[in-house]
């Protein structure tokens, strides 16, 4: 499993290719919709920020995703079509920004004991497992989405 130090990393990697995939993009290009079930750049990274709540708050006791926006960009939510009910797009990047400095800080205070905590959760037994399945598996799957949700946006200017 990984450690804090490759949380950290890993997490610094998805924030360097989430950057990438909206580099030149207007919150418009990221309401832009597959023509299949799925979901767009916007509630993608949307999920990844309340989802990043969700494992901070495992993480420090505290934090917790907003219940509005987990209704919006939570796990089994309806497509978000409406761009008025999406935050803006400035503002989800600002939000990851915000939310990477407050993980790197948590990371770094676990330790070996609480990593290896039980934790209940279909993710995992310990805090590490469920740490693994969210910062590593479930980030890697919506980053993935992001290209081509990129290349739908860039193919529609």
């Amino acid at each position: 499993m990984p450690t804090p130090a490759q949380y950290i990393a890993r997490i610094e990697y998805v924030d360097r290719n989430i950057k990438k995939q909206v580099e030149n993009l207007t919150h418009a290009d990221s309401m832009k919709q597959l023509p299949f079930p799925g979901n767009c750049m916007n509630w993608n990274l949307g999920h990844i920020l309340v989802y990043r709540d969700d494992y901070l708050g495992v993480i420090d006791g505290v934090s917790a995703p907003d219940k509005a926006e987990f209704a919006i960009y939570g796990g089994g939510s309806k497509p978000l079509t409406d761009s008025a009910k999406a935050i803006p797009l400035e503002m989800l990047i600002e939000r990851l920004d915000e939310s990477s400095v407050r993980l790197k800080a948590a990371f770094a205070s676990l330790t070996p004991e609480k990593l290896s905590s039980a934790y209940e959760s279909w993710a995992g037994d310990t805090l590490d497992d469920h740490l693994h399945f969210y910062v590593v598996v479930h980030e890697a799957m919506h980053l993935g989405q992001l290209e081509i949700l990129r290349e739908l946006a860039l193919s529609q200017k």
